[in-house]
């Protein structure tokens, strides 16, 4: 069956009533949607999440818009966080990536301004893009092709087989840009907590619940906090559930599933442009109170997460991006320069496939050094995948000493 002209006009009537947003032609479902699309992850999609429907999202039907807080090197604007991405993720933990090779573009992004700007006339979009999606080694571009490669081929209410056969060609990748900036548009992190008093600083902290309590309740669901080894906000992540087609833009705040790795107290916000000042190494007792700080800026204990990816690494060394993260151990050894790591399954070393690794059967592990929140393993600091073992969200992927043939990463703490 095929819309008519009335049948058309109805749809888009409804459709501005209730988002009041303008639809256009591209934005009309094929002729199998329900009028009343069901949200992600209901029962009800979960019934057809085998169908990979143009109707709602399944089977990752758990929207995140991530932000950026980058403040050494500094980042965007001083006064906001910036754009990381728009990601789905899997009702039930875990999130597919570069799910299909056939819509993916050059990693350089340098086809992104042409396809906004020259194709589809929008410079506006693209300015919004300049301005808050950056990236800080400056590869703007790379950052955003990185992102819709990874992420935005992997929705399914914007494949093109979704769009009426008289859509230009490219309609999903603008469509992908242009809802991530309108979303990150409504989630004003910065003005938030500026609202609540919360401002970067370096002559202050703040404590979890004044952050949570700032943005859980502008945001109306708990949203997610990620601390850096410096213990100063990294990353704010917002969770989503949505209604029919993202090209509805109606996303429903939900409760984030990831838990802070922040301490309850003592978080900084340093300013862009500013160090986050570490907390002191020296043992101060007053009363019966005992403080601990570390001069080296070397925490006591941490978790471990990759420059640029989600996940962190679990207790046996490898990277895992469900369940939990393992809290791992640092002592300086008896050369100053050098660290000791150690998990819950025991000192962590690299064995003879130059992965990093954690177990009862290492010994010697002391040839690892910290500097700038980055591990480095014999004053090498880059790090590859390596095998994997499991598939889909109980996948474990080493990481290993870079080599140069990879993408590397850094192991931050």
């Amino acid at each position: 069956m095929k819309y008519s002209i009335l049948a058309i006009l109805a749809h888009l009537l409804t459709n501005i009533k209730a988002t009041q947003e303008v639809f256009t032609l591209s934005d009309l479902p094929p002729d199998s949607c329900p009028i009343d699309s069901p949200i992600s992850c209901s029962r009800n999609a979960q019934e057809l999440e085998n169908v990979n429907s143009c109707c709602y999202e399944s089977p990752a039907g758990v929207i995140l818009l991530t932000q950026f807080w980058d403040y050494n090197p500094a980042t965007g604007p001083d006064n906001l966080f910036t754009q990381h991405g728009l990601w789905g993720n899997m009702c039930s933990y875990g999130y597919p990536q570069f799910c299909d090779p056939s819509l993916e573009i050059n990693p350089n992004g340098e086809i992104i301004r042409s396809i906004i700007v020259d194709q589809f006339g929008d410079e506006e979009l693209y300015n919004n893009m300049s301005y808050s999606w950056k990236d800080y080694h400056g590869k703007d571009s790379s950052f955003w092709a990185h992102e819709y490669n990874k992420h935005g081929t992997c929705f399914s209410t914007i494949k093109p087989s979704c769009y009426l056969s008289k859509a230009p060609k490219n309609q999903n990748l603008y469509d992908f840009f242009r809802i991530a900036i309108g979303l990150f548009n409504k989630l004003p992190t910065y003005d938030w907590l500026a609202e609540a008093g919360i401002v970067p600083t370096n002559s202050k902290t703040y404590s979890l619940s004044e952050i949570q309590s700032a943005l859980n309740d502008k945001f109306g669901a708990n949203v997610f906090i990620k601390c850096d080894y410096n213990h100063a906000i990294n990353e704010i992540w917002y969770y989503h559930h949505v209604k029919g087609s993202l090209l509805q833009h109606n996303f429903l705040p939900i409760d984030s599933v990831a838990h802070t790795n922040c301490p309850s107290t003592g978080i900084k916000y340093p300013p862009k442009g500013k160090i986050a000042h570490p907390t002191l190494t020296t043992k101060t007792t007053t009363g019966t109170s005992t403080t601990i700080h570390n001069p080296t800026g070397i925490p006591a204990r941490a978790y471990v997460h990759l420059s640029k990816k989600t996940g962190c690494l679990i207790s046996n060394g490898k990277w895992y991006t469900s369940g939990t993260c393992a809290t791992y151990h640092f002592k300086k050894t008896i050369n100053d320069s050098n660290i000791e790591i150690r998990s819950s399954k025991g000192i962590c070393g690299i064995n003879g496939n130059e992965e990093f690794t954690c177990s009862r059967a290492v010994s010697g592990g002391t040839d690892f050094q910290i500097k700038d929140g980055k591990i480095g393993y014999q004053d090498k600091f880059d790090w590859c995948f390596g095998s994997t073992t499991g598939s889909g969200s109980t996948a474990q992927t080493s990481v290993k000493l870079a080599d140069g043939s990879c993408d590397s990463f850094q192991l931050l703490i």
